[in-house]
């Protein structure tokens, strides 16, 4: 819904008395920075999230729906603005009667018929002397904007789980990979130690357990497909697409990039679409608490317009049987059981949970930027660690079977070196996946736009 992006960028970016955000965050950024980055999607330099968040963007019925609230948000805005202009509507009256006048003339029942026609136009017109109807008016165009934040804030979020699930996906297929190929090495090892276990060169402790192991790494398999079936379905379900688990993917996941520019704390409360949002629903239950006061007032309304009556229905067009009325209306409420001020109070209180929710808001938003910040150069760091670790574990398994082919060792350090080089590789693929989602997380609690609006 490209239409709908394009228009309403007037946001109030006023903050509530009582809040001030902090000039700068409080995480260091270790991290280097690339300030040529538009987009967030492109700066992963993968040319299939870029196609798949479009596709999503294009076919998503949640999105969609949230789209119909706009729409719904814009004839709103419309209706309310029709309420300063004066209300005209058109007439057309007639009647046919018949009277019988019984004892009139002595022995005689004497009847007749008569017709009255009537041609009206009603024009009323309610005196916006007070800036009522105007103020309705605002509230009406401040909660479209509001609901047009709110389909960016979706469109936003829908980027966000495309690309989470795509390389959630992506980490999937290459754990099947890694399992299938542990599976192999330990189908390897199962069978040299049950043809030494036949020739009796290998204990029964030694096959057995050899064997539990094989089929532990089997389980193993079918548990990271089940994962891998399950990320592909919800990827395809976010697409729109009929989740049938089929996807191509890539082979291995891409390497985090320069992060992207980091704003300001109060640079990132005018990004962020959903906190725009809020901020233009605070100025809505403004407006609402003065309309609430505007209604103590008295309103001034005038009514009437031209019309023409007439015994023939041919004669309403005839300029002399025209005839109009005009009447003014003074209404001064004075007693309406407490309603009015009850309104007053109850605007009041709309208005102060709106400020408290945009502040309760902001202070997420800032909670999401310090812990992706933080988690950034933690996770950078821990992956460095992770690879000493999955490298040294798969020497250490290799040497291990070398020693137990030799009698120097024995097949349960033998097969435990193997197992924990196996969780090694896993738990790394598993860490770059998580600094990717990290880098999307930090994109999204940026404010970062996804992609243009229109390609």
């Amino acid at each position: 819904m490209p239409a709908l992006t394009g228009c309403w960028r007037n946001v109030d970016n006023s903050h509530p008395p009582g809040f001030s955000p902090p000039q700068s965050w409080s995480t260091p950024t270790a991290v280097h920075i690339d300030a040529n980055v538009s987009y967030w999607t492109k700066s992963f330099g993968d040319a299939n999230l870029t196609a798949l968040v479009r596709e999503a963007w294009t076919n998503s019925p949640d999105l969609s729906g949230t789209a119909r609230m706009v729409e719904m948000a814009r004839e709103q805005a419309v209706m309310a603005g029709a309420d300063r202009l004066p209300q005209a509507s058109l007439g057309l009256s007639g009647t046919r009667s018949k009277r019988n006048l019984v004892g009139f003339l002595p022995g005689k029942n004497v009847s007749f018929t008569s017709e009255n026609y009537g041609l009206n136009m009603n024009v009323s017109w309610e005196l916006d002397l007070w800036g009522k109807q105007s103020d309705s008016r605002k509230v009406a165009e401040t909660s479209l904007e509001a609901s047009v934040e709110d389909y960016r804030a979706a469109r936003l979020s829908l980027a966000g789980q495309v690309a989470k699930a795509w390389y959630s996906a992506i980490e999937g297929r290459r754990q099947v990979e890694l399992a299938y190929e542990t599976e192999q090495s330990h189908a390897k090892n199962a069978s040299y130690i049950a043809k030494r276990f036949e020739r009796g060169l290998a204990n029964a402790l030694d096959h057995n357990l050899a064997q539990a192991a094989l089929a532990s790494t089997r389980a193993s398999q079918v548990r990271k497909k089940r994962q891998l079936d399950l990320a592909t379905r919800t990827l395809q379900t976010l697409l729109g697409r009929h989740p049938n688990g089929n996807e191509t993917l890539p082979l291995e996941l891409p390497e985090p990039r320069k992060a992207p520019p980091i704003s300001p704390p109060v640079q990132t409360l005018e990004q962020r679409p959903d906190l725009r949002a809020k901020r233009l629903r605070m100025k809505s239950a403004g407006l609402e608490k003065t309309i609430a006061r505007k209604n103590l007032l008295p309103s001034i309304s005038l009514t009437g317009g031209p019309g023409s009556r007439s015994q023939e229905f041919n004669d309403l067009l005839d300029q002399q049987f025209r005839i109009w009325s005009v009447t003014g209306n003074l209404m001064q409420p004075i007693f309406q059981g407490g309603r009015l001020r009850a309104n007053i109070r109850r605007t009041e209180a709309v208005r102060l949970a709106s400020i408290d929710s945009y502040k309760a808001a902001a202070l997420k938003a800032f909670r999401e930027v310090e812990t992706t910040l933080a988690s950034e150069s933690l996770l950078q760091e821990e992956e460095f660690r992770l690879k000493e670790a999955a490298k040294a574990a798969l020497t250490a398994a290799d040497l291990s079977w070398a020693r137990y082919q030799r009698g120097l060792e024995g097949i349960f350090s033998t097969l435990e070196s193997r197992r924990r080089a196996f969780e090694a590789e896993s738990h790394l693929l598993s860490l770059r996946r998580e600094r990717l989602l990290n880098r999307i997380d930090l994109h999204l609690a940026l404010g970062d736009e996804a992609l243009p609006e229109n390609p």
